[in-house]
């Protein structure tokens, strides 16, 4: 089994991983481990853990993973980040990356954050509510977004998780990041989610290509 750590920045991702990501992968011969960042006691305020990331404490964190994993990436929102040091995802991926310039470290970033993927099943929300109100504005926006569920973005006010919570506020059941972000990747499956995101199917793929590269 290849063991394989990642590192993510709060409970929600932490849930998701554990419930929905690691059960996929052990079908390819992968292990994952979940473990949020511990964040010190920094411009963040008290120490605690989870959100404020930034590149010094993904420096300090992948190093302590690296040294007590096969492999370790990253499942980071890109409006977790404090102080950028760059505004597109790719680079940012890249300079996490040129940190230790190794080959066991997959970097990935979600764009722009986890609730992007809580888009990828529209219908489902027609089930889960026994109405078609949420369904119907969830695909007004994706449709607004040229179908590009990873692109569903304007401002932090209206972020993929703002956009949730509203559309749940006016159906009456305040929106749980944790509670409803992992319950409802799950129900939909990581297939569906796969299929409509493209940016984190590439990430998946190449987490499974881990098992034919170890096998050779």
């Amino acid at each position: 089994m290849i063991r394989v750590a990642i590192s993510v920045e709060g409970q929600t991702e932490m849930e998701f991983c554990k419930k929905v990501l690691t059960p996929f992968f052990r079908d390819f011969n992968i292990e994952m481990t979940p473990i949020v960042v511990s964040t010190s006691r920094d411009k963040c305020g008290t120490k605690h853990k989870g959100g404020c990331i930034n590149i010094g404490r993904i420096k300090s964190e992948v190093s302590r993973l690296l040294n007590s994993f096969d492999y370790v990436t990253t499942f980071y929102d890109f409006y977790g980040f404090n102080d950028r040091p760059t505004n597109d995802i790719d680079e940012l991926e890249e300079m996490i990356f040129e940190l230790f310039n190794d080959n066991r470290l997959i970097p990935y970033i979600q764009q722009y954050e986890f609730e992007t993927l809580l888009f990828s099943k529209p219908e489902y929300y027609e089930d889960y509510f026994n109405d078609s109100y949420v369904a119907d504005k969830m695909k007004q926006i994706i449709e607004e977004f040229q179908e590009d569920i990873e692109k569903i973005n304007d401002s932090p006010q209206t972020a993929p998780s703002k956009r949730i919570e509203k559309l749940f506020d006016e159906v009456g059941e305040p929106y749980d990041k944790v509670l409803h972000g992992e319950g409802i990747a799950r129900d939909i499956g990581i297939k569906h989610i796969i299929n409509r995101a493209n940016r984190f199917r590439e990430w998946v793929e190449k987490i499974k290509a881990l098992e034919k590269k170890n096998t050779h």
